[in-house]
């Protein structure tokens, strides 16, 4: 090559002379015509460059490593001769054409007249690249490459197009040969067949190249993206199945398979790398999360800056070009000296410039797509990973909506920031090369131009500072608000039950109206503050520019000055533009990169202390032992920071969560229980022993604490039940493969196959988001189950006995926990409880009081004489129940045993359709089967999660997947915007707009005036009088602009984002429980969060660039056509094109932007449920799960997105191809008028031109805005359907208004009642009949699952009547408004929720009672002396007053306080309501029975004038009730007196006391026996 270069370099300055007109372009300044040595050496040097690019290129498919040509090399051998007849073809047409080129070479040797040696080389170089290159490529590119590589292709394009231009240059001049390289009709018709052929070779690789077939399957096995050639990536050909086939079914026909990206976005391999670099971080104490980041992807980054940059180039290069074409329509002597088809090329120059400026920003934006929805991809996925890891401590500080947040605001804001990465160099560097410019065009007059830059950068520091810290107070504001709506979300069944939706939306609104909105409307006024600041800065430095200019300068101002200087300022406006909106993106990323960073770093979970041995101890020997620890709240670290290092003398009791544990140890194979009151430490000690709690040394300061556990696998079942939302086959599997035996056994212990009988779609039922489907002992069961399937080495149960009736405990204790009889024989239990049964059969017993193990020892011990001060013992004596003899108890346990057979018997069918597996298999003996037990389900194998499911499920209870909407939004969905937005406003707007562009169009018209004044007269006159005109101009344009986009946002979006937000709010509490039981809550959180945010600033913004780039299109077309008519004609057949077009894009755009943000609440939702269950994912070690589930969820999001936004450039690369024709056009039209009577001044062209140059962008955003508006408004169409959901019946119904004080007797009347949870399913209660008088007090009872739960929510209207109806005091419920019925009704419910805010706000929301009154009430729940412990701490002698105590902070969700505390507040809020009526739904059931015996006699004497319904399953606080009603299966089985039915041996209630040992010990009577 380098020997060819220096021939060509010879042929060039060795033979000039035998070119008549040397090597210039044209022949003289009048032939329309290109000197053939000019287009010779044209030739030569492009195919020179070609032929060496393509030799490398050849090299490279020869040569290349990679694993797949390695395969192909495989079969290039095999097969070598074997060519389809279409590569023959190709083969023949490349030979075909190289022999043209030979015959070509040998006439021009051959010729009578020597040719010039620079056209011979020409012909040369084009046959070595045929040969050399072509040819061989051609060949193996069929068994080595997808697709058919760029060299070929480039080449045969710049041949299809010089030789065109040849052929109609000689057409042009014909008869003539003297502009020829070959003459006579011989060398028209060699031109014309190498033409053809290099046409046919062009279009043939380009549409109809196909590689062997072993190459298509190796990309399909290998799940690769089908490489295309390099001009189908440019114009994004491989969208084009996708798009044609959504367009002709009007939907995407299948969104789980969207074409393969053609750049790496596998988020789970770039999550490990940035993981990888955020570790490295850490580890050298950077902690830069942008540095890991930027390891990741800063490469990516840096090629798609260098495209941007190149592109940035060629647009200041193009006022260059648009300077010279000016000059061609100059009349003045002198000044034009080229043919016009200098013109030509000039116009095809800037044509050329945009289709490369289209191709480059193109490219950019897939590259830096990858780069930055990898960033959002895999920072999402490291903060999920953060959030299983995080301390307790740590997670109190985030909250729900914080984490919720990170994920919807900060995650995204950092993706936007990276896309836009490249404006931190470009717009710098385009200043510089702008000012470079205008200075060849201005000269020294830019000076000015600079100063007034300069001088604007610290007005724009100063208001930015401003920007910054109104942005940090919005991000906090968006927090509390998801923060609150989740907390609403989550606790929606209790805030129905107490009538607070009105509390509840005046908490929201004040955080959302008061604070989130009015905070934006400042951050709206400040940001155009700044945009009308460097909005002057253009016109500033082109004022002060021309100015000096026509003041130093002996020239005049001309056309050919002013319009490419314009043309430049507005590149620099641009780029002025996007400084300030730059350092606001930098202000806001830095926010968020600062939070994140934050969160990231925040205390994760410490296990220094724990010594962890998969082996499993011996029976007997110690499986968990703790030594020396004292547990805190928070780690060692973070105290040792806020106090001084003395950490014992420091630390208070309320940083201490349990004190001094000195020795704590589980014996393997053993039960070891945890007993105590509430709120003495249980629950925490059991978190301790997962090491979910920090730890320093306990009595021992010089000994550090230890932990050890020897186990493989532990299970934990915690005291509120964590379910997902899954089925309930899938919440027991949790993970494992199913094992029929295992999971036959498991679901039969654990007394589920009775509710799977009653459950709509038996194991396969969906239980909803945290179990809201099923009862608080079903969910415990369940839990239970779980653990049980797990067959793990340790576990440990939190009061998983309180949630179940008497009965149920009892079979749980003997077929799950009883060493002898039950599933987990031989395993190790820690088990903290309220049942004092259990006690029997512990190894050992802990007793809990204020933080500390107060005592250990056994139920034997304790209870012989030898112990007379123990604890356990008077706790044992004061709260045992009445126990049968031994012989009873044999009799009972027959008893059970009988009486469940018929039960078993009746599920035996269901048994063998869970399990698969026949009787036979089903009746294996017991060995066979405790072998089968030892054995642990393996995990089952990850696989990929869908995005939709698009099998048709037959599950009665299958959740409802996510509306979405189908075909264009409806006309009625911007109807409703745009009332939301108030048409007075909208109004306002567009005055502004249309005053706005009158400003700009007078500015083009006054610049064209004032040059064409110069031009004439030859110099610059009233400099002042035209300077001050435009400056004035321009300020108001640039005012009328910013008010236009003020009025916008705060007279319509943000009036419209109000409206729509209060209404969406106010629908969803107003909605029924169903609709909470089958949409998951990260679903609705997705409506408040995403979809907000793009009605609070995105919508307005879309329309705003969409309403300036309609009326910029309309300006332009109106100019032109009004001086060139033809143009008309022109852009309507460019228009034509256009919709053609947008009738793809509009349906595919639609349908990707609505399955992205479907695809987006999964994300949501998986993390909210992540957030509630971490504990229980992190005893169970099913990290890699949920990470998988997280990451698959991600996956799915992004590929949507990268999609959706390749959508956008197939329609971009397009629709600006079109707009560079368009400039094209108008070019061409305007060189047609040269030398007419309608010649076109040189201010006019250049006005028109500068039009023009913009009108690629204009036509480009009206169709993208256009789609993007519709898109957006897809926001406003899911708020919409959220704000019209079927509501709950009415709040207040005016004709059946209650009296004040109703109920005033507490009568309750039910008539042939029959409810359902929904329309789908079976009925909870059938046919419920029964009167319950005044003050009477009846006891529910009945096996988990039995309807007691239901018949609360029915009385709450929670549940609506199928069937009868209800009566209280004589009133038809159901006439009734909902807020008379609730509020009028006192309950304390099963699932005692609390409230973020102060104590007094969980009691009293409406503000109605005294301190003094709200303190009563505390007293009378017991719940005083918690809260004083929870204020001030044991060791402080100060007694905290009414007021601190009343205002104690309560953590999100009651997180800061225990269960059993959360159902005292619940009782207090019972006090207050002074209702005739009382609903208790398990109250004490997280209760020690030391405080139940407490509240019980407080509900005897402070309700004892009420009819008080309890719902019990410690039958024995029920049975000094008025009734007892006993249901099962929804149904009344009996209801009598206590003592009718204990009379009865065969009535239900008989039996349920007799499984529960709650029966009166029999005497010596006969008569008391019978």
């Amino acid at each position: 090559m380098i020997v060819h270069s220096s021939v060509l370099y010879s042929a060039v300055h060795a033979n000039a002379s035998q070119c008549a007109y040397g090597y210039r372009p044209y022949i003289d300044t009048a032939t329309n015509a290109l000197n053939p040595c000019f287009v010779a050496l044209l030739g030569a040097s492009v195919g020179s460059l070609l032929v060496v690019c393509g030799l490398w290129q050849l090299a490279w498919l020869l040569f290349s490593r990679s694993d797949e040509s390695r395969q192909f090399n495989k079969v290039l051998c095999k097969q070598w001769g074997n060519l389809p007849p279409r590569r023959v073809m190709a083969l023949c047409a490349v030979s075909l054409q190289a022999a043209l080129y030979a015959v070509q070479l040998a006439l021009l040797r051959s010729a009578d007249t020597p040719s010039p040696h620079i056209q011979v080389c020409a012909v040369t170089v084009n046959l070595l690249f045929v040969l050399c290159v072509s040819l061989p490529t051609q060949y193996f590119q069929y068994f080595k490459s997808i697709c058919a590589l760029g060299n070929q292709l480039f080449f045969y394009l710049w041949q299809c197009v010089l030789l065109g231009f040849l052929l109609a240059q000689r057409a042009a001049h014909w008869p003539s040969d003297e502009y020829n390289m070959l003459p006579g009709t011989l060398g028209a018709l060699l031109d014309a067949a190498l033409c053809l052929n290099a046409l046919a070779i062009l279009v043939t690789d380009l549409a109809a190249y196909q590689p062997h077939s072993v190459i298509l399957e190796y990309y399909d096995q290998h799940n690769m993206f089908h490489t295309v050639n390099v001009f189908a990536n440019y114009t994004y050909t491989w969208m084009n199945k996708l798009i044609t086939e959504t367009y002709d079914n009007g939907k995407l026909k299948d969104p789980n398979h969207l074409p393969l990206s053609p750049v790496d976005l596998n988020i789970k391999g770039l999550a490990v790398k940035v993981e990888k670099n955020w570790e490295m971080e850490k580890l050298t104490r950077r902690n830069s999360l942008l540095r890991a980041i930027w390891k990741t992807f800063g490469a990516t980054i840096l090629g798609a800056m260098v495209l941007e940059l190149t592109k940035d180039l060629l647009n200041i290069l193009e006022p260059q070009v648009l300077r010279l074409f000016i000059k061609c329509f100059s009349t003045l002597p002198g000044e034009f000296t080229y043919p016009l088809i200098h013109g030509v090329f000039l116009a095809f120059t800037l044509f050329v410039f945009n289709i490369a400026s289209t191709i480059l920003k193109n490219q950019f934006f897939i590259i830096i797509f990858q780069a930055g929805l990898g960033i959002r991809g895999t920072v999402q996925s490291l903060v999920y990973q953060k959030t299983l890891r995080l301390s307790g401590a740590a997670r109190a500080d985030y909250t729900t909506g914080d984490i919720l947040n990170l994920l919807s605001v900060d995650v995204l804001r950092l993706q936007r920031f990276f896309e836009n990465a490249q404006t931190i160099v470009g717009a710098p560097m385009q200043i510089v090369t702008v000012l470079i410019s205008l200075y060849f065009l201005l000269g020294k007059a830019i000076i000015g131009g600079v100063v007034v830059m300069v001088v604007m950068i610290p007005v724009n520091s100063m208001l930015s500072k401003k920007l910054k810290n109104l942005t940090k107070t919005q991000m906090k504001f968006k927090d509390t608000r998801i923060k609150t709506i989740t907390e609403i979300l989550s606790a929606m069944k209790s805030i129905k039950l107490y009538a607070w939706e009105k509390p509840m939306l005046k908490k929201l609104d004040h955080v959302r109206n008061d604070m989130e909105l009015d905070n934006l409307r400042r951050i709206g006024v400040a940001e155009n503050l700044i945009e009308f600041a460097w909005n002057c800065v253009p016109l500033m430095v082109s004022c002060s520019s021309f100015l000096i200019f026509a003041y130093v300068s002996d020239l005049p101002l001309t056309p050919e000055l002013v319009f490419p200087s314009l043309s430049l300022f507005k590149i620099l406006n641009i780029a002025i533009y996007e400084i300030p909106s730059t350092i606001n993106s930098v202000i806001e990323t830095n926010v968020s990169m600062e939070r994140l960073t934050k969160f990231l770093l925040a205390e994760e979970i410490d296990t220094s202390f724990i010594e962890k041995s998969n082996e499993v101890p011996a029976e007997g020997d110690d499986a968990v032992e703790i030594k020396n620890a004292t547990f805190l709240w928070k780690s060692k670290k973070n105290l040792e920071e806020s106090l001084a290092n003395d950490e014992e003398a420091n630390i208070s009791s309320t940083e201490v969560a349990l004190n001094k544990i000195d020795t704590f140890t589980a014996k393997s194979g053993k039960l070891t229980c945890i007993v105590g009151r509430v709120g003495t430490g249980k629950t925490t000690l059991l978190k301790a022993i997962l090491g979910q709690l920090p730890c320093i040394s306990g009595s021992d300061p010089n000994s550090p604490p230890k932990l050890y556990i020897r186990a493989e696998k532990i299970a934990y079942c915690p005291q509120e039940a964590w379910i997902m939302n899954q089925s309930i086959k899938e919440n027991i599997l949790f993970g494992r493969r199913y094992d029929a035996h295992i999971y036959k056994r498991t679901v039969k212990a654990c007394q589920l196959l009775p509710d799977f009988k009653i459950f709509a779609d038996g194991d396969e039922t969906m239980v909803g988001e945290k179990g809201i489907s099923l009862s608080g002992g079903q969910k415990a069961r369940l839990a239970l189950a779980r653990a049980v399937y797990a067959q793990a080495d340790v576990y440990i149960l939190d009061d998983v006995l309180s949630a179940v009736d008497a009965g149920v405990r009892k079979n749980i204790i003997s077929q799950v926990l009883d060493a002898e009889t039950g599933l987990l024989r031989g395993k190790t239990i820690i088990l903290a409880t309220n049942t004092l049964p259990i006690l029997k059969d512990a190894n050992i017993i802990y007793v809990m009081q204020a933080g500390r193990i107060v005592e250990a020892d056994t139920y034997q011990n304790v209870t012989q004489d030898n112990a007379p001060d123990s604890i356990l013992k008077a706790l044992i004596q004061n709260f045992e129940t009445n126990s049968a003899s031994d012989s009873d108890q044999s009799k009972a346990s027959s008893d059970v045993s009988e009486n469940n057979s018929d039960e078993a018997e009746s599920a035996k069918d269901l048994y063998e359709t869970i399990t698969g597996a026949d009787e036979e298999t089903g009746d294996a003996s017991s060995e066979d089967m405790e072998g089968e037990l030892l054995r642990r389900a393996s995990f089952a194998t990850l696989k990929s999660i869908p995005l939709v499911d698009v099998t048709k499920g037959n599950r009665k209870t299958e959740q409802k997947r996510e509306k979405m909407e189908v075909g264009r939004v409806k006309l009625d969905v911007y109807i409703a915007y745009a009332k939301a937005c108030g048409l007075g406003g909208v109004l306002l707007f567009v005055i502004f707009l249309l005053v706005s562009r009158v400003f700009d169009l007078a500015q083009g018209f006054w610049l064209k005036y004032w040059s064409e004044s110069n031009e004439k007269s030859g110099n610059n006159g009233n400099v002042s009088m035209f300077v001050s005109m435009y400056a004035l101009i321009g300020i108001g344009s640039a005012a009328f602009s910013v008010s236009k986009t003020i009025i916008l946002l705060i007279y319509c979006s943000i009036r419209a984002s109000k409206n729509l937000h209060n209404n969406m709010a106010f629908s969803i509490l107003r909605s029924p429980m169903q609709f909470f039981e089958t949409t998951p809550v990260g679903r609705i959180i997705n409506r408040f969060s995403t979809d907000i945010d793009a009605i609070d600033t995105t919508i307005q913004m879309i329309f705003s660039v969409f309403s300036n780039c309609v009326l910029d299109y309309l300006v332009t077309i109106l100019l032109i056509g009004y001086n060139m008519p033809w143009f008309f004609v022109f852009n309507a057949f460019l228009l034509v094109i256009y919709y053609y077009y947008q009738k793809f894009y509009m349906v595919q755009s639609r349908e990707l932007k609505r399955l992205t943000s479907v695809s987006y609440s999964p994300i949501m939702s998986l993390m909210s449920e992540t957030l509630g269950g971490k504990n229980v994912i992190s005893a169970y070690d099913q990290f890699y799960m949920f990470i998988h589930f997280n990451q698959q969820r991600i996956q799915n999001n992004i590929d949507c997105v990268f999609t959706y936004r390749s959508t956008n450039r197939w329609l971009t690369i397009r629709l600006q191809a079109i707009g560079a024709f368009t400039i094209l056009g108008t070019a061409l039209l305007s060189l047609s008028t040269v030398n007419t009577d309608r010649q076109l001044g040189t201010g006019m062209v250049g006005l028109l031109m500068s039009y023009v140059l913009s009108i690629t962008i204009s036509l480009t955003w009206i169709v993208r805005s256009s789609v993007l508006l519709e898109n957006n408004v897809v926001s406003v169409e899911r708020v919409l359907e959220y704000c019209k959901l079927t509501p709950e019946a009415d709040s207040i119904v005016a004709d059946h208004r209650t009296e004040k004080g109703w109920p005033m007797r507490g009568t309750i009347q039910f008539k042939n009642y029959s409810t359902t949870y929904r329309k789908d399913l079976n009925p909870v209660l059938n046919q419920i009949t029964l009167n319950i008088d005044a003050s009477e007090r009846v006891g529910i009872v009945g096996r988990t699952g039995a309807g007691k739960s239901s018949l609360t929510l029915a009385l709450f209207r929670l549940l609506e009547a199928t069937e009868g109806a209800i009566f209280i005091d004589g009133i038809d419920i159901s006439k009734i408004g909902l807020e008379d019925l609730r509020s009028n009704l006192a309950i304390i419910p099963q699932d005692a929720q609390a409230f973020e805010g102060t104590v007094r706000y969980n009691l009293d929301p409406f503000d109605k009672f005294q301190d003094e009154e709200l303190w009563e009430a505390v007293e009378l729940a017991h719940l005083k002396p918690h809260l004083i412990r929870l204020v001030e701490g044991d060791e402080s002698d100060v007694i905290p007053s009414i007021s601190d105590c009343l205002n104690f902070h309560v953590a999100e969700n009651g997180s800061n306080l225990s269960l059993g505390q959360r159902q005292l507040m619940c009782l207090a809020r019972a006090l207050l309501n002074k209702s005739k009526i009382l609903v208790l739904d398990e109250a004490t059931a997280a209760v020690d029975m030391e405080t139940d015996q407490i509240i019980q006699d407080t509900i005897r004497s402070q309700f004892k004038d009420r009819t008080i319904l309890t719902i019990a399953h410690r039958i024995d606080t029920v049975l000094d009730n008025d009734k007892i009603l006993v249901l099962d299966k929804g149904s009344v089985k009996e209801f009598d007196t206590p003592s009718n039915l204990l009379a009865d041996e065969n009535s239900l209630f008989y039996q349920l006391c007799q499984k529960g040992n709650y029966l009166p010990q029999k005497t010596n009577d006969p008569k008391a026996n019978k």
